[in-house]
């Protein structure tokens, strides 16, 4: 079988909610032989690429239709499933299915800032008289006279 009916079988099975593997199985490939193709052939990895949102998708749809039909026989294991699935999904679709949300702003923001000055006396002459000196150093300026 040509790797191109290979890549067509493996993005018509990811929109219907089947891994490379699950197909690759189905074609009696080996999963790890065709991610290596999909990797080689630039096209067919940039179709993979969007063909995984589509995925992820199928595996949110499928954790619904689990969580929907359980019973409570078989609630534990369908659980797992769910949240399997749900994981599946985030990993698929990040952007869709991750828990990790971004929060994204355009436009402008302006910040005011007022300075209030307090006409309290200073209670630390020393530690403001130590400050200023090492501004003016920094600057390289000379001191004035009322800190000398």
């Amino acid at each position: 079988m040509p790797r191109s009916a290979v890549f067509e079988a493996v993005f018509d099975g990811m929109a219907n909610g089947k891994t490379v593997a699950d197909v690759a199985r189905e074609l009696g490939l080996r999963p790890g032989t065709v991610r290596k193709w999909l990797g080689e052939d630039e096209a067919a990895y940039t179709r993979y690429q969007r063909m995984r949102p589509l995925l992820g998708a199928a595996f949110a749809e499928e954790a619904v239709l689990v969580a929907r039909n359980t019973t409570n026989a078989a609630s534990a294991a369908d659980r797992l499933l769910v949240e399997t699935l749900k994981w599946a999904a985030a990993k698929s679709a990040p952007a869709d299915y991750g828990e990790r949300q971004t929060v994204e702003h355009q436009g402008q923001q302006t910040l005011q800032v007022k300075v209030i000055e307090e006409e309290r006396p200073v209670k630390n002459v020393q530690a403001l008289k130590a400050s200023a000196v090492a501004g003016v150093l920094q600057a390289g300026t000379e001191l004035p006279a009322d800190l000398l």
